[in-house]
């Protein structure tokens, strides 16, 4: 995954092999895989307000929706941590529930 991110102009063409990779992850597998896949969604960071782009708000939701991810969180603290987004599904959720101006 990581010589993919490297390549990867941005976050949009990574999507796919993201998303695809969402039904293998868990807590226990986030450094291998959807913790690289989540720094790459979110390169600058997260500024709290700010609206997600449709990429980053396709894969936030596929993770929120994956029970495993959300096991024993202390596991994947720092990766939310580092991006500037909460490590929490109910706060994902939370965000991913806001009004999308773009619609």
């Amino acid at each position: 995954m990581a010589t993919a991110i490297d390549r990867a102009r941005d976050f949009e063409e990574l999507l796919p092999a993201a998303l695809a990779s969402v039904p293998f992850c868990s807590n226990l597998t986030i450094a291998e895989d959807w913790g690289p896949l989540l720094a790459a969604a979110f390169p600058s960071g997260y500024e709290q307000g700010a609206e997600l782009t449709p990429a980053q708000h396709r894969y936030l939701d596929a993770l929120a929706d994956r029970d495993v991810c959300w096991r024993y969180t202390h596991l994947i603290t720092s990766w939310f941590d580092d991006v500037g987004l909460p490590a929490d599904r109910n706060a994902i959720r939370a965000l991913l529930a806001r009004p999308r101006p773009h619609q």
